[in-house]
């Protein structure tokens, strides 16, 4: 086992190193799955997950992390920043 993890940010997979992601990494990582459309989210956009590692859904918040499983997906809206 190398310790990355297969999560889904915005319906395309990604892994991730560790157990556990941060908000900020969750941007930073729609930042680089969609560099080819010339999409950038600045601010802070609302970011939903369903089936972490305790299998429940939930708001991921600025400065905040979530346990995740292989599979936990993460719903990005850039259209909702603050």
């Amino acid at each position: 086992m190398n310790g990355e993890t297969e999560i889904i940010v915005s319906g395309r997979a990604y892994k991730v190193k560790g157990p556990s992601v941060r908000y900020k990494e969750i941007v930073e990582i729609w930042n680089k799955l969609h560099e080819a459309e010339e999409k950038h989210i600045i601010g802070t956009p609302g970011i939903d997950y369903e089936d972490d590692l305790k299998g429940q859904d939930g708001v991921l918040l600025p400065g905040k992390t979530v346990d995740v499983k292989d599979g936990t997906s993460f719903s990005v809206d850039p259209e909702h920043v603050s």
